[in-house]
């Protein structure tokens, strides 16, 4: 009942003309952010973090919030019209997502995807506010072993997105891996595959690759076949969603809500994980499973739910135990310290005003969300009426700009440049671009996550499996190949007989 009078008194405090404001105007730069692709939301973060300087600290926590409820989302939008992610957790949105608009679906396709990011952020937000201390009790709970167990469930996600091609696919994800070692060591500061060449000593970012492979790889493919990406008309009018497209992704929407919420209380686990993991366990159950990657409205729906409900779930271990869940929390916590606020179980008892403002503003913002979102996304549509050539100069100059604002470095633009071509020889010859991908993003996490659990505990392999959670999500793992690998065994079983 205290929960409750809190809550309200939240909602009183959010729905103040200025944090309001506030709120509304992180949304937009979020969503903007995650749009473009080699911005995204978490550098918009970064970038809005010196203006928190002259708030208050609430209202700074509803300014980022909203950029990070907004930016986690804006990502689909670009994902989904032109096949360019703009953040690494919308790249399934790529799956299904652009094959309905090159149906002429793209007005269809945001529309289920605005819904289900809504809807798994805002169950995301309840869980933040009424679950907080049971979960945080539990994150605390994780160590190396568990972030590594998490992160090795997502490589082994990928065996679901394979179809029919388990080794090309992983050969394919084994690459990324490969790329994704380029660098320094994590661990003993040992220069990996660089060459001589000093900018390679840096590492080569998944924003990079991705940007490359999808974008800029796009472009060559579209040129050379001459497509055009215009929406269709059906009866005079753009393919849109109707309510009964919304009822018949719900259980793909409470599965996908689930396990981001799940994933997101993991520290250090974030949306990308949620994201993949969620379509692979959706096309394991879904009676459209072998359809995947053509554009089925539930490989695009569970994703989106997923990501959008690791938002909520990320800020549980930040605001009780003053653990970030991700990066955007880190950022987060970066603005409550600078404001001398530190979070943790005593921040509810001294300043419980704040807290709950926090959680009200979460709310208000995922509902707000389907308005932003579909309004930016009406803004992007009109990229679809152009002609391809226009269109494509459009997608090469801002996939040049992106790939240089990573890191300021006109290495990272030859780099994006040769990922393109790399991308549309992939896409040629069949070669799945999206495992590739997966590795760079997932591949260096995993392998710090290894070397510090075994410095951690005296190179002794056997901890992944004595500790109970880690053992578990391993377990998990186990399950999900044979479960993934079953219908191709059962098929080499029958041409055996």
């Amino acid at each position: 009942m205290a929960a409750l009078e809190l809550l309200g008194g939240g909602f009183l405090a959010a729905f103040q003309f200025w944090a309001f404001m506030t709120i509304v105007t992180g949304l937009l730069v979020g969503v903007v952010a995650g749009a473009l692709p080699g911005i995204s939301f978490v550098n918009a973060m970064a970038m809005a973090l010196p203006f928190t300087y002259v708030m208050e600290p609430t209202q700074s926590m509803l300014f980022l919030g909203g950029i990070y409820v907004g930016g986690v989302f804006g990502g689909s939008i670009s994902a989904i019209l032109i096949n360019v992610p703009g953040t690494p957790a919308s790249l399934p949105a790529t799956w299904d997502g652009y094959p309905m608009t090159k149906r002429g679906e793209a007005k269809r396709a945001l529309t289920i995807a605005v819904t289900a990011s809504a809807v798994g952020g805002l169950v995301s937000a309840l869980v933040l506010t009424f679950l907080s201390a049971p979960f945080a009790s539990f994150a605390l709970k994780f160590s190396q072993p568990e972030f590594f167990a998490a992160t090795l469930l997502g490589l082994v996600s990928v065996i679901a997105i394979a179809k029919d091609q388990p080794v090309i696919t992983m050969v394919s994800l084994l690459l990324g891996i490969a790329i994704g070692t380029v660098g320094v060591d994590p661990l003993y500061g040992q220069a990996r595959f660089s060459f001589g060449v000093p900018e390679m000593e840096s590492g080569i970012r998944f924003v990079v690759v991705m940007i490359g492979l999808f974008a800029i790889g796009e472009v060559i493919d579209l040129l050379a076949t001459d497509r055009d990406l215009r929406p269709k008309k059906t009866g005079g009018k753009a393919i849109g969603a109707k309510f009964r497209d919304i009822l018949n992704v719900k259980g793909a929407i409470a599965r996908g809500t689930g396990i981001g919420c799940l994933i997101g209380m993991i520290p250090g686990a974030g949306a990308t994980p949620g994201a993949v993991i969620a379509y692979g366990i959706e096309k394991q159950v879904s009676k459209r499973g072998s359809e995947f990657g053509t554009g089925v409205e539930e490989g695009l729906a569970a994703p989106e739910a997923a990501k959008n409900a690791t938002t909520g779930a990320a800020m549980v271990p930040l605001l009780t135990l003053g653990i970030p869940g991700s990066a955007a929390t880190a950022i987060m916590l970066a603005a409550m310290m600078l404001h001398g606020v530190s979070p943790g179980p005593l921040l509810f008892i001294m300043d419980p005003t704040m807290v709950y403002t926090i959680f009200a503003a979460m709310i208000i913002a995922n509902i707000l969300m389907i308005f932003a979102g579909i309004g930016v996304a009406q803004l992007f549509s009109t990229l679809m009426r152009t002609p391809p050539a226009i269109l494509a100069a459009f997608i090469i100059v801002l996939s040049v700009v992106g790939a240089f604002g990573v890191r300021n470095n006109i290495f990272d633009v030859y780099v994006c440049l040769a990922f393109g071509v790399l991308g549309w020889g992939m896409k040629r010859v069949g070669f799945p671009s999206a495992p590739l991908v997966l590795g760079v993003i997932l591949g260096p996490l995993a392998e710090r996550y290894f070397l510090t659990s075994m410095a951690n505990f005296k190179q002794d392999w056997t901890v992944f499996f004595t500790r109970p959670i880690s053992a578990t999500i391993l377990g998990f793992a186990l399950i999900f190949i044979l479960w993934s690998l079953a219908p191709g065994l059962k098929r080499a079983l029958r041409r055996q007989e």
